[in-house]
């Protein structure tokens, strides 16, 4: 009797949250990469070769970004292998699927770990509680609105910590025969021996998921302080968002030597992470900018222009479908050049006296915010299912 020289071999990428990029530092990926590399160069032109690929997400986040992120994931594994081996493997051969969050993963990881306070109702909100609940055909909640809401948080975050990262990942299944004459045996399991080349129609959602591009906001602290601001900020995608700032207060009267006069504007560019779902979490931001101004208080006044740059930390959290609360504080350099004036009386009105020309190096906190946030231009399902995806 001939030996065996059918082969099926399973391999698991892992992939940091939100990314679809290959980290071949991440757990044992470097060593999982290579050996699909090897494989693909000693066996893809053999008959019978197969490669096919699921790629998974975790719940964090809209179901419809982790449709779209778990496809990017598996097309970013057969980008990698042909880059490393050097071979382009047919189409006819590939097959990959962007399967979504892995529930089932979820449940299983639950079962085969260390208990903790809260287990067995994350189990049972998984496996009883539907993904999505609609009244009126709007999202009411759902299983992922359960955990999140599970002890005030804190179990969700005990899952996000232990349990989601074994979740991100893409499944490599590698049939081939170590003979050219030998045809392989199909032994892929049922999930995955379905799946197609594309991306899988998305499971339809009842009712309507939101996925705001663009926001407008306030600072509710700049208002305060009768400086009106407005901010618009733009999400690139799950991680990256791109923001323009402006606030001015023009205020003053004259007879009373009281100049209240100040514009500044600055563009920022934001990293997200930690995110629940988008527009919702921390960021780190980078910004630049400047402000003109005319300050005084019936004594003497400070007319000048400032540059300045720094860093920001942000918290943003919904409090609505389309609305939202954002915290934040900026800090940085500043530098700043201006004139000193006195008003002077002056043939029964007033004469402002230049006095000296001041500059000011400035290390320290730059803002501070409490905004007041309107989520709109919406990328809603029925566009994303055309190709608008994001």
């Amino acid at each position: 009797m001939e030996a065996q020289t059918c082969r099926t071999d399973t391999v698991k990428v892992y992939f940091y949250q939100g990314w679809s990029r290959i980290s071949p530092a991440l757990k044992d990926n470097r060593r999982a990469l290579d050996s699909i590399v090897r494989i693909v160069q000693n066996y893809s032109r053999n008959p019978g070769f197969r490669m096919q690929m699921a790629g998974w997400a975790s719940p964090e986040g809209a179901s419809q970004f982790n449709i779209t992120l778990s496809l990017d994931r598996a097309s970013a594994i057969l980008g990698w292998v042909e880059e490393h081996s050097g071979i382009k493997i047919p189409e006819e051969k590939v097959t990959a699927g962007g399967m979504g969050i892995d529930w089932a993963g979820l449940d299983s990881s639950l079962v085969h770990s260390e208990a903790f306070e809260g287990r067995d109702m994350v189990l049972h909100i998984i496996r009883n509680i539907p993904i999505w609940h609609s009244e009126g055909g709007k999202v009411t909640g759902g299983r992922k609105k359960a955990l999140m809401d599970l002890d005030g948080g804190e179990v969700y975050g005990h899952l996000m910590l232990e349990h989601f990262p074994a979740l991100r990942r893409v499944e490599i299944v590698l049939e081939y025969s170590t003979e050219p004459a030998v045809k392989a045996v199909r032994t892929l399991p049922q999930e995955m021996a379905t799946m197609k080349n594309t991306q899988p129609e998305p499971l339809p959602l009842p009712g309507h998921i939101p996925i705001h591009r663009l926001a407008l906001k306030t600072n509710l602290l700049a208002d305060a302080a009768l400086m009106p601001s407005l901010e618009a900020e733009w999400l690139i995608n799950r991680n990256w968002s791109i923001a323009a700032h402006g606030a001015v207060a023009w205020w003053s009267r004259d007879p009373a030597h009281r100049f209240y006069q100040i514009a500044t504007i600055y563009p920022e560019a934001r990293w997200w992470f930690k995110t629940k779902s988008p527009w919702h979490g921390h960021y780190l931001g980078l910004f630049a900018g400047g402000s003109w101004y005319d300050l005084e208080n019936g004594g003497r006044g400070y007319q000048g222009e400032a540059g300045f740059v720094g860093i920001s930390y942000g918290y943003m959290f919904p409090i609505s479908r389309s609305l939202s609360f954002e915290v934040g504080l900026g800090a940085g350099y500043m530098f700043t050049r201006y004139e000193e004036y006195l008003p002077v009386p002056y043939m029964g009105g007033t004469h402002y006296v230049y006095q000296q020309t001041s500059q000011m190096h400035y290390f320290g906190p730059l803002k501070v915010k409490f905004a007041f946030v309107w989520r709109l231009w919406d990328a809603d399902y029925n566009k994303r299912k055309k190709g608008g995806a994001a």
